[in-house]
């Protein structure tokens, strides 16, 4: 069994070392890593050259952001199973190891993952909320992915690896999405597919200050939650009933209004929300997001900014 890693690289020059490392000090060793430096401007490409093994490969192309880097490195792929790991994360040693396990146990499903930690650019480890409902070193079939992701994502972008056919069978990484575009793609497997996990912490999200959301402008069009109702609607219409499934969409648009509200659009968002005030397990988060819509626009980013401290991604 073989494995495909891909790294998406953009100006993080200071941290690819380090991921690339990680991948190379996996006590599996039969892979290929392929580096896709997506027109960074500092000296990334340098610091993946300096690397010398012959398992790298380094593909330069225009910025075109990090799907279209994944997708890049999805065409370049040689080997049935893909990994992805952001450049500024890391895996830790076994990680290879126990994905391997996983694929054995559970050759059919379409998504193998583990759970990760979060590191803050402080050096301060935050538990990850991804498989608290689980037992420690508990591996299986996850039930249902909507249920366990309701509180925090279950999979991130470096925890993860996806057979090959799958994106075949699906698509790609969405392109017109800069944001919660990962979470995107695992909605639109999950949709399809079984999930295999194993609840050990296998991997480390690092959070620094230059990644948290609150700290970029948001355009909301190329956002996931921008999309989060159609999704929902299109599968009612196709007989999806699950409430796991609904409420975690609803979590995605209450995610839309707070960027609507964040762009002066306040009466946008809260109609938004009152469309979806039916909402059970979304109706602490959506009552707080109504009421701080009235406040002054400088307090409620700095809200979302609070909020958003252990997150790249709100989606």
């Amino acid at each position: 069994m073989e494995f495909s890693v891909i790294i998406p690289l953009y100006n993080k020059e200071n941290h690819v070392g380090r991921a690339i490392k990680s991948v190379i000090n996996q006590t599996y060793k039969d892979f290929e890593i392929i580096v896709i430096d997506d027109g960074s401007t500092d000296n990334s490409a340098k610091e993946v050259i300096k690397i010398k093994d012959s398992r790298i490969r380094l593909i330069r192309q225009n910025n075109g952001g990090v799907s279209s880097a994944r997708n890049k490195g999805i065409a370049e792929a040689k080997y049935d199973y893909i990994g992805f790991l952001d450049a500024d994360d890391i895996w830790m040693p076994n990680f290879l190891q126990s994905i391997k396990n996983l694929i054995k146990q559970y050759p059919m499903a379409g998504v193998y993952a583990t759970s990760y930690r979060i590191q803050r650019g402080d050096g301060a480890i935050i538990t990850s909320l991804s498989g608290r409902n689980l037992k420690k070193n508990w591996k299986g079939i996850i039930d249902d992915y909507f249920r366990f992701s309701l509180n925090a994502p279950l999979i991130s972008a470096s925890s993860v690896v996806v057979p090959k056919k799958i994106f075949n069978h699906l698509g790609n990484f969405n392109v017109k999405l800069n944001r919660g575009e990962d979470l995107d793609m695992w909605c639109r497997i999950a949709l399809k597919y079984r999930i295999a996990y194993f609840n050990s912490i296998c991997a480390t999200y690092f959070h620094d200050a230059e990644n948290r959301a609150c700290n970029k402008k948001v355009n909301i069009y190329y956002a996931f939650s921008n999309y989060a109702e159609d999704i929902l609607l299109q599968e009612k219409e196709s007989g999806n009933n699950s409430v796991y499934f609904e409420e975690y969409m609803i979590k995605k648009i209450i995610n839309k209004s707070k960027l609507l509200i964040f762009e002066d659009k306040c009466k946008e968002g809260r109609q938004l929300l009152y469309k979806y005030r039916y909402t059970k397990l979304n109706k602490k988060v959506l009552v707080k997001v109504y009421i701080l819509s009235f406040i002054p626009k400088r307090l409620f980013n700095l809200f979302l900014c609070f909020k958003g401290k252990i997150k790249k991604v709100v989606g």
